[in-house]
């Protein structure tokens, strides 16, 4: 059998720059069985434990209250990612990276993973590939409100990060970080309150949870931004709309 190549495609400079590499050559097929179904690999384990590596390698102060997260979707129609079912193929058993509704992936990191450096295969509806975003989720202390100081500091921690990673030359080109993504409960009300004024930003009249894009910049620092629910989380959009996606070559 030919050599096959399985590919992890990055769009953005920002996301390139950050995975530097991911392309690896495969010596067998990279179409496999498990379980008796037909699978297909997508990845190595390596090859997305280097994202959170290199994360881990910026300066402690610039990621203080931030964590690395991707969130999935189905292409072509944005469907769950869990109904692909990827799964990091160990000697130990088949462990999913999507679970249920949740568009998070679970990327579970151990020295015998590390070691062994497993392959990553889709198990469903092979040659829809599933793609996912990769943000920073930014820790909110209040739970429902934060201040504008308080997202300033979290885009230039963000900003702080991109030099690290890009270099003082390649940082010229990167558009800063500059907007943020806030997750609403359904239910929820989103307003920004500044000199006790209240403007009504978002509600959420559905049974899902909706996102909303904030530039924390369009209002002074000493505005209030406050939901009637906890947040369900807060991201910085990273530039460049940086995206990993699942697909083995053809």
């Amino acid at each position: 059998m030919g050599m096959m190549i399985s590919t992890l495609r990055i769009c953005g400079l920002t996301a390139a720059l950050f995975c530097l590499s991911v392309h690896t050559a495969y010596a067998a097929d990279e179409h496999v069985t498990v379980s008796g179904k037909p699978a297909v690999r997508v990845a190595t384990y390596k090859d997305v434990a280097h994202f959170y590596e290199r994360f881990e390698k910026f300066p402690a102060a610039a990621r203080d209250g931030i964590s690395l997260h991707f969130a999935g979707e189905l292409l072509p129609d944005h469907e769950l990612p869990s109904k692909a079912r990827l799964v990091i193929h160990s000697q130990q058993g088949d462990i999913p990276l999507f679970f249920g509704t949740d568009r998070d992936m679970h990327f579970p990191r151990t020295a015998p993973l590390i070691a062994e450096n497993p392959s990553i295969l889709q198990t469903e509806l092979i040659g829809h590939n599933v793609r996912t975003e990769l943000s920073l989720r930014v820790e909110v202390p209040q739970g429902d409100r934060f201040t504008g100081v308080q997202a300033r500091h979290w885009l230039t921690q963000i900003n702080a990060c991109i030099r690290d990673l890009t270099g003082v030359i390649l940082s010229w080109f990167m558009p800063d970080a500059h907007r943020l993504k806030i997750d609403l409960a359904p239910g929820a009300r989103f307003e920004a309150m500044t000199d006790g004024h209240a403007t009504m930003l978002a509600r959420n009249e559905g049974k899902d949870l909706i996102t909303v894009m904030l530039r924390p910049q369009d209002y002074s620092e000493e505005t209030i931004f406050r939901s009637t629910k906890p947040f369900v989380q807060v991201r910085v959009k990273i530039p460049g709309d940086a995206y990993l996606t699942f697909t083995p070559d053809k």
